[in-house]
């Protein structure tokens, strides 16, 4: 008798199992870490197996769309984007209509939707991706709806609330439209809880982390996430694509050295499906040290890359990088070839192509100090503006500069009196010149007045940044004078 029974019990199992909807399982838990450590056949191995033991698993066809998607985002061409599509609407067909009351079902077809409207814009068709991402926000939110308590659906919740909150211009006009709006700090709020509540699970809790890392990046606000990316747990930290974004918050919080360590922790050679992505920010980071090694990565990532992200970008750089060896023959080439290839979808690839169009070519002492200020070198940065200052060029643009570099050094030795000074010498001097030196100092200007609890006079400089803002300056110093004003103005 008890045989039969443990004999019923193990067929029901197996059949309940079989009957599964959604299910996260140890295998799947294995391929999201594969999939977070950029491992991708390695994790596509796992989920096929996920997939011909039990075909009824939808989750894990959510699973291998998010693998596709994230090697799609590592590199990729028109033919790859195309095929993603195709195995999109395969792996709809098989989903849709099967176990629609379950949370994961509307949570894991907002994500999907996401996603393939993500590619459907950075490849053109920038209407079928709004339509997809406005399908997504609807899905994500009818769920919430459906299904209050289930904790996945903050992740999405969280994203949509950032992104729609920092949208690129393109994309703002179309937003206003359907009407949706979006909370950055409830955004981040979301994103922080869903990795407290993810933090126990293998693999997810990464992609968890990784979210809330992204949601920063996109906020244009690094520093939030900075002491966040440095207090993971090891087995999330040492994950490829955390290390990765350590780094990068690193270069982006202007700790060059601190990113220059993470990056050479990583094993490059067992994370083969990650090399661009190294080539990309290691080049980045050995430029800021005026490594002669820089130019290595830099070409490396160009003819390498598929993809046209970021290609103006890295082509500028490594034009900056023969600028600052006095190669002027190759500065002008790369100079050119960054504004003849590539798209300008990204905002660093528009910064590219503001650097590449100025009237000027850029002082070289001036460039050497710029890039060892921004990576946190203040001594080889005093002695690199030292012999700038001694040619005394009465050069305007090169005067503006100067300013700015003093000011800004001053200000990251909190010596906010030096940094006002220069800032509003700048604004004087640079007020009806056609660069964005001076707009940029007034947003400084602001920051600093805003930090010291001096509310108006930061009110007026926020709207000076904006009155001596063009649209063709670095769109981040509008975006932060925006933000101040409207963290002000509560």
């Amino acid at each position: 008798m008890k045989r039969t029974i443990t004999i019923i019990s193990i067929f029901l199992l197996i059949n309940s199992y079989a009957s599964a909807s959604y299910v996260a399982n140890n295998r799947c838990s294995d391929a999201w870490g594969l999939l977070m450590d950029f491992q991708f056949n390695k994790a596509k191995e796992l989920i096929s197996e996920e997939l011909i033991e039990n075909p009824k698993n939808y989750y894990a066809y959510y699973l291998d769309q998010n693998c596709d998607a994230y090697s799609l985002l590592m590199n990729s061409n028109e033919e790859m984007y195309e095929n993603f599509l195709d195995n999109y609407y395969e792996r709809r067909e098989i989903m849709d209509g099967k176990f629609e009351d379950s949370p994961y079902y509307l949570s894991c077809k907002a994500e999907m939707e996401l996603q393939a409207g993500i590619f459907n814009i950075i490849y053109g068709d920038r209407l079928s991706g709004l339509r997809k991402a406005y399908s997504s926000y609807k899905n994500t939110y009818r769920n919430l709806e459906n299904h209050p308590e289930f904790q996945p659906s903050l992740k999405l919740d969280g994203f949509f609330n950032v992104a729609i909150d920092n949208l690129p211009p393109f994309v703002k006009w179309a937003v206003s439209a359907f009407g949706v709006t979006g909370n950055t700090d409830y955004g981040f709020d979301l994103l922080k809880r869903n990795y407290e509540n993810q933090k126990d699970q293998k693999g997810i809790n990464a992609e968890s982390a990784l979210f809330v890392i992204l949601a920063a990046k996109l906020n244009k606000s690094p520093e939030m996430v900075y002491n966040f990316t440095r207090n993971l747990d090891t087995e999330i930290s040492n994950l490829f694509v955390l290390k990765y974004f350590a780094a990068n918050i690193a270069y982006r919080s202007g700790k060059n050295e601190e990113a220059l360590k993470k990056m050479q922790e990583i094993d490059i050679e067992n994370h083969s499906e990650g090399e661009i992505l190294y080539d990309y920010m290691m080049g980045k980071i050995l430029l800021r040290k005026l490594d002669y090694n820089a130019a290595h990565f830099l070409s490396r990532y160009i003819n390498s890359a598929k993809k046209t992200e970021y290609i103006k970008e890295i082509t500028y750089k490594l034009a900056v990088f023969y600028l600052t060896n006095n190669d002027m023959d190759n500065f002008k080439k790369y100079k050119q070839l960054s504004l003849e290839t590539g798209n300008d979808l990204n905002e660093r690839d528009r910064e590219a192509i503001y650097d590449a169009n100025l009237d000027y070519i850029p002082s070289i002492s001036l460039t050497r100090a710029r890039l060892l200020l921004e990576g946190g070198y203040l001594n080889e940065y005093a002695s690199e503006i030292e012999s700038f200052h001694a040619l005394k060029s009465k050069f305007l643009p090169y005067t503006l500069e100067y300013l700015f570099l003093q000011a800004k050094a001053a200000e990251l030795k909190n010596d906010t009196k030096t940094a006002l000074k220069n800032y509003v010498g700048l604004i004087d001097k640079g007020k009806n010149e056609d660069y964005y030196f001076a707009s940029e100092a007034s947003l400084r200007c602001g920051l600093i007045m805003e930090a010291e609890g001096e509310k108006e006079s930061a009110i007026i400089y926020y709207n000076q940044c904006l009155k001596l803002y063009n649209d063709d300056f670095y769109e981040y110093i509008e975006d932060k004078a925006k933000k101040g004003l409207k963290r002000l103005e509560k």
